[in-house]
C-alpha cells in the first residue's frame, strides 16, 4: 500500500471516517408535499424541511405574489387548508395565525400541506379586525 493510500485510510480523530453510504444517508432531509391553489391553478411542490414554501415555489419557476420575503409586507398571504407550518418571524397576529392564515415567505412546512392563496386585502382586513 502506498503512503498516500495509508494516510487516506488513517482514522479521523481516533475513529475511521464514515463510509460514503453513511454520509449520503445523513444528508437525506425530510421533504413535504405542498399543494397550493393559486388563481384557479394547482401547484404541487416537494419542499425540504426548513425551507420556505415561497422560495421553493419561486425556484421551481412558479409565479406567486411576493415582495420583501421577510414576513413583513404581507404580500404573500395564504390560508392553510390542511397541515402545519412554522412561521416564526411572521408579522401576523397570533389570532390570525391560529385561524390558519400564513405568509408563504416565512412558512416552512412541518407536514404535508394544502394551501390556497388569498388576497392581500383579505389578510389585512383580518389583521385589523383582530387588533381592535
Amino acid at each position: 500500500m502506498s503512503a498516500l493510500a495509508a494516510r487516506c485510510r488513517a482514522p479521523v480523530f481516533g475513529r475511521r471516517a464514515p463510509r460514503a453510504s453513511t454520509i449520503r444517508a445523513m444528508a437525506v432531509r425530510t421533504t413535504y408535499k405542498i399543494s397550493i391553489e393559486h388563481q384557479g391553478k394547482n401547484i404541487d411542490l416537494q419542499v425540504p424541511e426548513g425551507e420556505s414554501i415561497l422560495l421553493t415555489a419561486l425556484d421551481k419557476g412558479h409565479d406567486l405574489p411576493h415582495d420583501c420575503k421577510l414576513g413583513v409586507c404581507m404580500t404573500c398571504p395564504a390560508k392553510l387548508i390542511s397541515g402545519q407550518v412554522d412561521q416564526t418571524g411572521s408579522m401576523l397576529s397570533d389570532d390570525v395565525a391560529e385561524k390558519g392564515y400564513t405568509l408563504l415567505c416565512v412558512a416552512t412546512p412541518r407536514s404535508d400541506c394544502k394551501i390556497t392563496t388569498i388576497s392581500e386585502d383579505e389578510l389585512l382586513d383580518l389583521q385589523l379586525m383582530t387588533s381592535q
